[in-house]
């Protein structure tokens, strides 16, 4: 018995640890989303600074980035508040089961924001000053 609870500590930790290394993109996906949301309420000025620039077509890459920045946040949040570390009541085998669960739900999240990371930087990158 005790090897399945040293089992679930291992896996705990490692669910934890992909959470640490997502917890600080977070703020940069906020201000990003942000800044996506001033870009669209300026549409007008981008074209006249850049008369060629497709507004519509800008519009809508800049909508789709918005979609992903606010989903990955808000999956975050949500997985967040739905993890229960502590589960006393529950077998090792129950425990270890919901962990492994917990932990390719997360494992999911970080690739979701690498890839929203990814598309920001790429989409946002032609309009800094």
């Amino acid at each position: 018995m005790q090897y399945a609870g040293n089992k679930n500590l291992q896996l705990q930790e490692e669910v934890i640890a992909v959470h640490d290394s997502i917890m600080p993109k977070m703020g940069a996906l906020v201000r990003d989303n942000l800044k996506v949301g001033i870009l669209l309420t300026k549409m007008d000025s981008l074209k006249q600074v850049n008369p060629a620039l497709d507004t519509a077509q800008e519009k809508d890459k800049l909508l789709k980035l918005q979609s992903k920045l606010t989903e990955a946040n808000e999956e975050m949040t949500d997985w967040m508040h739905n993890f229960e570390p502590a589960q006393e009541d529950k077998k090792a085998e129950e425990m270890a089961s919901y962990l492994q669960n917990e932990l390719a739900k997360i494992k999911a999240l970080k690739e979701k924001f690498a890839t929203a990371e990814s598309e920001s930087r790429e989409i946002l990158s032609k309009y800094k000053p």
